[in-house]
């Protein structure tokens, strides 16, 4: 019987050997094939980063076309990648997978909070000297709506390549804050054009995206915010107006900043003042107030069927 126990532990540990050993397999075949696919990326981010003061980068219209070449060959193999993953996992997905919570709305409200904290905690950070984070020249192009293109496109070149990719391989094998900072440190190293607070800033907001993901199932709307929010002010390219640039940057600030404050007010009115505000249950607002009792003060009111007018009776 010993003998039969002791067969059956070394199996067992043999497996979740065999177990951990593929998983890490994975997961570094995932990090080789995000620096193949964002190698040109990654080299111009570090770059920039050991050449902060570098003059800005002239585009020719050669320059801009392979880029959008480069843009559209990520979004196939994204999708690639993506479909095949989900068809190899398609039965074990939903055993791994949590359901589906909330709605598009929630899902773009917590990641534009998640983008307006990381943008005050490295603002404050650059103000104390403790990070770099300053915002490169842009490029000079030839073509400014090819300029605006590709920057609205940046959802699509990221978003299912370093956010749904890695939690649909990685899901039920890692924890999930283990996929978070994996998909956060590349995040941080394609950012790093921007300082080492521009390391932190995208690896916050990245992390957060993964569990946004997560949670509520909506890549579209990670796309769409990067490409829209994060990147308005590109629109100021084909604004003719010397008051665009500022309009779209204070537009940007607006909704980032308003979405932190509307997301983490009721949280922290519920947490200093409970049955104050909306509690959520099961995902759905639930309205409470606080229940005062005035038996102490009115006794008569411990009957409901006695009249409020009549007097109580003195023991």
């Amino acid at each position: 019987m010993a003998t039969d126990a002791d067969s059956g532990l070394r199996d067992e540990s043999r497996r979740r050997a065999l177990s951990v050993t593929g998983t890490a397999a994975l997961a570094l075949a995932l990090v080789v094939g995000w620096v193949v696919v964002y190698f040109i990326g990654l080299v111009g981010a570090l770059w920039r980063f050991r050449e902060p003061h570098a003059p800005a980068p002239i585009l020719t219209m050669h320059d801009q076309w392979t880029d959008l070449a480069v843009g559209a060959l990520q979004v196939v193999v994204g999708a690639i990648a993506i479909g095949a993953v989900y068809l190899a996992r398609r039965r074990t997905l939903p055993a791994v997978l949590p359901l589906r919570h909330g709605s598009a709305r929630e899902a773009a409200l917590t990641w534009c909070a998640a983008i307006g904290a990381a943008s005050a905690i490295v603002l404050v950070l650059s103000r104390l000297n403790i990070v770099r984070f300053g915002f490169s020249i842009p490029a000079s192009v030839e073509s400014d709506w090819l300029a605006a293109v590709s920057a609205l496109a940046v959802g699509l070149r990221e978003e299912p390549i370093l956010v749904a990719l890695p939690v649909l391989l990685l899901v039920g094998r890692m924890p999930i804050w283990a996929i978070m900072g994996l998909s956060a440190t590349l995040r941080g190293f394609l950012y790093l054009y921007f300082g080492g607070g521009g390391f932190l800033w995208a690896a916050i907001w990245g992390a957060a995206a993964v569990w946004v993901y997560y949670r509520y199932r909506r890549l579209w709307v990670l796309i769409l915010i990067h490409g829209f929010v994060m990147n308005i002010q590109v629109f100021d390219r084909v604004i003719p107006s010397d008051n665009s640039a500022t309009v779209l940057q204070w537009i940007n600030i607006l909704i980032l900043f308003a979405a932190l404050l509307w997301w983490i007010t009721p949280r922290a009115l519920d947490a200093f003042l409970p049955n104050t505000v909306a509690v959520r249950s099961n995902d759905r607002p639930v309205e409470t107030a606080p229940v005062v009792t005035d038996v102490v003060l009115n006794p008569e009111n411990v009957n409901p069927d006695r009249s409020r007018n009549e007097p109580p009776v003195k023991p």
